[in-house]
């Protein structure tokens, strides 16, 4: 069904003029996603202070702006173009986070609670984690597989939107736990990265399971005050 869809909107791309996934400004070339005002207004962000029990953590861009405006048009509204946008953007910054990773590691996208899959129909944490694991192997050469399975959210929360870092730390506990034993070393995924918490719920779970390292990485970090 996910194909069919994907095949729609790209024939849809293709036949209709194309526009700006971000501020819908009408685009010369039909190949492109973004204007130029909005490409470059996507602030890079790079490595950053890491939440508890996480070894390392790297976000790709600032959430703010164009980033903002494509994120929620593609996680609330199922936007194809602003997918491409954000994606394409993020392959191109790839090298600049070869170093952070290191060795070959185990992809693990922060899993939603399978109500919230089935009342939205699709999950952008997994195809941004799924499109990371293949740009990391291409890039290093080496084998950063994409495994799904081992976390699992056993719990339904609250979004966590509005809350206060305490209260985002209350609204996750216990809500993560692990299927199997979980890999040595772990690249932990997200779309947004705000207090940390979530990240760091994942990762202490991860850890209790016979992590020895735990990386986290977002294509979003709000900005700090």
């Amino acid at each position: 069904m996910t194909m069919i869809r994907d095949t729609l909107d790209a024939l849809r791309h293709l036949i209709w003029p194309s526009r700006c996934a971000s501020c819908d400004l009408l685009l010369e070339s039909p190949e492109a996603f973004l204007c130029d005002s909005c490409h470059e207004a996507m602030r890079f962000v790079g490595e950053m202070p890491s939440p508890e029990a996480v070894d390392g953590m790297f976000s790709f861009f600032a959430y703010e702006g164009a980033v903002q405006s494509l994120i929620a048009r593609w996680k609330y509204h199922e936007d194809y173009c602003a997918r491409l946008a954000l994606l394409s953007s993020m392959s191109e910054r790839i090298d600049r986070v070869l170093a952070f990773v290191g060795a070959s590691a185990t992809v693990i996208p922060v899993p939603p609670h399978p109500r919230r899959l089935r009342e939205r129909g699709f999950d952008p944490v997994w195809t941004f984690a799924s499109k990371l694991s293949t740009q990391l192997s291409q890039a290093k050469g080496e084998t950063f597989t994409l495994n799904d399975a081992c976390l699992h959210r056993s719990r339904h929360t609250l979004h966590q939107a509005g809350l206060s870092a305490a209260e985002r730390a209350q609204n996750l506990r216990g809500a993560f736990e692990i299927v199997d034993m979980a890999p040595e070393r772990v690249i932990l995924v997200d779309d947004v990265v705000t207090t940390g918490a979530t990240l760091s719920a994942c990762a202490l779970v991860l850890r209790n399971a016979g992590a020895k390292r735990v990386l986290a990485m977002t294509l979003a970090a709000t900005p700090q005050s």
